[in-house]
């Protein structure tokens, strides 16, 4: 006998599931019929909830942040941190999860179409990643940083993830950081 969910439960179920399939398999085993499958539904039925797979995507998105925003905030811990050492520890969280990279680093490549349903999303990053930043750090970071971080952490990571056997992400990312907080040092105070 299936167990009764409220529509939210049987959304978060199926965005579970998602996200088991891609960290068995990878963004490219995912589809449809295979969430349909592992939830024990039909692929109707999973297309109540999300009726096709951009939409389920930038679910997908939403809920990796909301998962990885709880992790990283264990991580980070409640004292104040500087740039640097805040932003080690979220590519050392990405190295070791690299399905969700992949993830995130396919939609953001497929989301540069404007009629994409996460482009938007991918649009208002910028923002939030500042936002967050400023949360975990309690400084200001400064503007030319907030534009180049972004580009520079995504760029490293597509790196990674088309050659890991060769390119660690850890090293290139402290070779970068490296140079960047070099010209940018943390605000006198952290």
């Amino acid at each position: 006998m299936a167990t009764r969910m409220t529509p939210e439960q049987r959304r978060l179920f199926i965005l579970d599931t998602a996200m088991d399939v891609i960290s068995e398999e990878g963004y490219k085993g995912l589809s449809l019929r295979e969430i349909a499958r592992r939830c024990g539904m039909s692929a109707p039925g999973v297309m109540h909830h999300f009726p096709d797979m951009p939409t389920l995507l930038l679910a997908l998105l939403h809920h990796r942040d909301t998962i990885d925003r709880a992790r990283l905030q264990e991580l980070l811990g409640d004292q104040g941190r500087d740039l640097r050492s805040a932003l080690d520890i979220v590519v050392d969280y990405n190295a070791r999860h690299p399905r969700r990279a992949q993830l995130y680093a396919m939609v953001q490549a497929e989301a540069l179409d404007p009629a994409h349903p996460a482009h938007a999303y991918f649009d208002g990053r910028n923002s939030l990643y500042a936002l967050s930043l400023r949360e975990h750090t309690g400084t200001d970071v400064p503007a030319e940083l907030l534009h180049v971080l972004p580009a520079v952490l995504d760029g490293l990571q597509v790196h990674w993830l088309m050659d890991p056997e060769n390119f660690d992400l850890r090293t290139q990312w402290a070779f970068v950081a490296d140079a960047l907080f070099a010209r940018h040092p943390a605000p006198a105070g952290d």
